[in-house]
């Protein structure tokens, strides 16, 4: 159970070393360089400890030759030692005995020096030979001198075996400093050849890591800000689609993100600006509209007065005179009102305001001018268009010309989706919050795959030049602009169905906003 426990608690902390270092590219950049100090480091300080060893045996070599060339002297000093005696037995000057006394004493003294010196006390049995030689020597220097005396070489044949014996002692010691200095040159080589080859390590380590991080600064750093720049350039030429990818999760990465949101965010501010477009212009074609229907309403307005007055002056002076013509001047008078209504409708229709005029009306009204101007065109009457309206349907608190124009573009998208023939059923009722509006067809349907985006601006599924794409997105923004709203209830081959909701009063009206 502690073994689990502390297995998670290191998963979990390698985890979020992991997650901090992706978020910041400064410990990234930190980790590469203490990687490289590290390799530094390890291989430095391994050539320092061959440098150490190095001069370290360069020191034994040194005092190898040192002690080597004192051996040679005391060698050469050995081997001339006995000199004196031989020749006092060829000459029999017994002043030779002081002068041998004389390097015995000093080769003593220098024996004495380099035990001293070097703490070596292997040369006690050269000494001892010595002292051997040094008592032969009195024997020696104490024989009459004579030609034929047998005594003297023999002496001095055994002088020369004590004297070959230290010379083969320093031989010895000789041939120890020789071994010694050949395994600290043989050292010193393979510490040579270690130096360098740690040295070639850690120039291919170093430049394999410098590769790496050169990649990795390029990969991670580099081409994300060309990428980025790039992307920038054509966001900022107006192309707001472009997306600069997103590699990494630190600060280059959040840059990218950042940069992304604000291509996304200019690319939802352009599509809201050309929507606005759309609906100034169109609000300005309801305008020139309505400037042109209130000319022709004032140009027929005027001779449809005077004709209607010259109808009832005609209708008075004849009066029941003659019944046949005062049924056509009476059928005259109704046709001439029923003009005057439909010239108002248009009128109503029309006027653009740019004031919202929020005030309480009745519906049915509105309904009865939508379904009658929408089958103005003789094309249009052939689709059946029906009204059910609920008998106690209260008033509603809106905008009547916004609810007649929408209502309008919806008859006539219905009668467009029932070309094949088919009908269409208004039904007004009271909602939970407010008067529903249904406009139900039973025409083709709009496919599955394209109803998220019939209320997007330019979106049309009719033929080219019978459509704008305009008229469900304005249609929507009108009625959001007095706190209603249009959606598509449900769409399939039988045919399609649109609410319209609208509030019955100002509180409902709030409540809208506010939520």
């Amino acid at each position: 159970m502690i073994w689990g426990a502390e297995l998670a608690f290191d998963r979990l902390f390698f985890m979020k070393i992991e997650h901090l270092v992706s978020q910041h590219l400064s410990i990234k950049i930190g980790l590469w360089l203490m990687i490289i100090f590290i390799m530094v480091a390890m291989f430095g300080w391994d050539i320092l400890q061959d440098m150490k060893r190095l001069r370290f045996e360069a020191s034994i070599v040194e005092g190898s030759n040192h002690k080597s060339h004192e051996l040679h002297n005391l060698e050469i000093s050995i081997n001339r030692y006995i000199d004196p005696m031989k020749e006092f037995l060829i000459t029999g000057d017994y002043r030779l005995e002081a002068y041998f006394n004389q390097r015995h004493q000093s080769l003593l003294s220098s024996i004495q020096t380099y035990e001293h010196h070097y703490a070596d006390d292997s040369f006690r049995r050269i000494s001892d030979q010595l002292q051997r030689i040094y008592a032969l020597s009195h024997r020696i220097f104490a024989l009459p001198f004579a030609v034929g005396n047998m005594e003297g070489p023999i002496l001095l044949k055994e002088v020369n075996e004590h004297g070959k014996i230290a010379v083969l002692q320093l031989s010895e010691q000789h041939q120890n400093l020789d071994i010694q200095v050949n395994d600290a040159m043989r050292m010193m080589d393979g510490l040579r050849m270690d130096m360098r080859d740690d040295a070639l390590v850690l120039l291919l380590i170093l430049l394999m890591t410098l590769i790496f991080l050169t990649h990795f600064i390029y990969s991670q750093i580099v081409l994300p800000l060309v990428r980025m720049r790039k992307a920038a350039q054509q966001i900022g030429e107006g192309d707001f689609t472009q997306q600069s990818p997103v590699t990494s999760q630190d600060e280059i990465g959040e840059l990218a993100s950042a940069l992304n949101t604000m291509g996304q965010a200019l690319q939802e501010r352009d599509k809201h600006l050309d929507h606005a477009r759309n609906l100034s212009a169109y609000q300005e074609k309801m305008n020139a509209l309505g400037f042109i229907a209130a000319g022709i309403a004032h140009e027929i307005g005027n001779p449809l007065a005077a004709i209607s007055v010259s109808l009832q002056v005609a209708q008075k002076k004849l009066g029941k005179k003659d019944h046949h013509i005062d049924h056509h001047i009476e059928a005259a008078l109704v046709e001439s009102e029923r003009i005057e209504s439909i010239i108002q409708m248009i009128l109503n229709f029309s006027r653009h305001d740019p004031h919202r005029h929020l005030h309480f009306f009745k519906l049915q009204p509105v309904i009865d001018n939508a379904v009658y101007l929408a089958q103005m065109s003789p094309d249009k009457k052939t689709i059946h268009v029906s009204t059910d309206i609920d008998a106690h349907l209260p008033v509603v608190y809106s905008d009547e010309s916004i609810v007649l124009q929408v209502l309008i573009n919806l008859i006539l998208n219905a009668i467009d989706a029932c070309k094949g023939g088919g009908s269409i059923i208004i039904h007004a009722f009271e909602g939970m919050n407010g008067v529903m509006l249904n406009v139900k067809d039973t025409g083709s349907g709009i496919p599955t795959a394209v109803q998220q985006a019939i209320f997007e601006p330019h979106f049309t599924s009719k033929p080219r030049g019978q459509g704008t794409g305009l008229g469900l997105a304005i249609s929507r923004e009108l009625l959001h602009s007095i706190q209603s709203s249009l959606q598509l209830i449900h769409s399939d081959e039988h045919g399609s169905c649109f609410q319209i909701y609208l509030p019955m009063s100002e509180k409902e009206l709030h409540e809208t906003v506010n939520c």
